[in-house]
Formats: structure tokens, sequence, C-alpha cells
């Protein structure tokens, strides 16, 4: 068995930038639908701030690899 990774188990820089807003995403909506208090409402902003920073990495990323 070889240690090295196979090639189609490669995952673009643009697709994990991708995920990560995704995620991020799905974390300020759990978040935002929590009990409303002031540290769940910060924390749903943070999150949704991070993950539009993400998606325009995403973006940027993709762009650039074309």
């Amino acid at each position: 068995m070889s240690s090295e990774p196979e090639e189609s188990a490669n995952i673009s820089p643009a697709v994990r930038w991708g995920l990560g807003a995704v995620l991020f995403g799905l974390l300020a909506v759990s978040m935002a639908f929590a009990r409303g208090e002031w540290w769940t409402v910060a924390g749903a902003i943070a999150c949704g701030v991070a993950s539009c920073l993400f998606a325009a990495r995403a973006i940027l990323v993709a762009r650039q690899s074309r």
C-alpha cells in the first residue's frame, strides 16, 4: 500500500474555501435560530461575516486558477 495520496483525493483550494463558507454559513443559521441571547446573536453575525469572507476568497481563488 502506498503512503502517497491518490490524485483523485486532491481538492482544489477554491473548493476548500467554498466548503468553509458553507460550513460557516450553516453555523450562522443554526446560531441565529438558537435562544436569542446576546452571545448567540454575536456568534451568528461573526459566522456570517466569516462565511462571506470565505466565499469571497473561494471566488478569487477560482478566478486565479483559470
